[in-house]
């Protein structure tokens, strides 16, 4: 009963963060969501547990896309053309159906995103 409410508590605190949040602030938690949501797919996948990710990969998935949509393409010149190349690699290195790359291509995917995120800090 208690975990029930510290989990209640957690999902009321993040609502009320995304809701009370400005543009850089969701594009902060969204790279907070992307990296937890790859660090438990590499648990999964170290605990050999593969077929369990499938709703980690799908919420990444989307996050990725959340961000390839907030790209300012007609402002953002080169470095936002290269940001969406670069989410482009990481949604295909977590879409990718290579049992033996899963766990690579994710650590990868999660070097790039924390790269950005790490960036993306520094301008806040």
């Amino acid at each position: 009963m208690m975990h029930s409410a510290q989990s209640g508590y957690a999902v009321a605190g993040k609502d009320t963060r995304v809701l009370n949040a400005n543009a850089h602030e969701l594009i902060t938690i969204l790279f907070e969501e992307l990296l937890n949501l790859l660090d438990e797919i590499s648990i999964i996948h170290e605990r050999g547990k593969t077929k369990e990710i499938v709703d980690q990969q799908v919420m990444a998935l989307s996050i990725v896309d959340s961000l390839i949509v907030s790209l300012d393409m007609e402002n953002g010149g080169e470095l936002a053309e290269n940001l969406r190349n670069t989410y482009a690699q990481v949604r295909a290195l977590i879409a990718a159906d290579d049992p033996d790359a899963n766990l690579r291509n994710n650590r990868t995917a999660y070097k790039f995103i924390s790269e950005i995120y790490s960036a993306w800090r520094q301008i806040a």
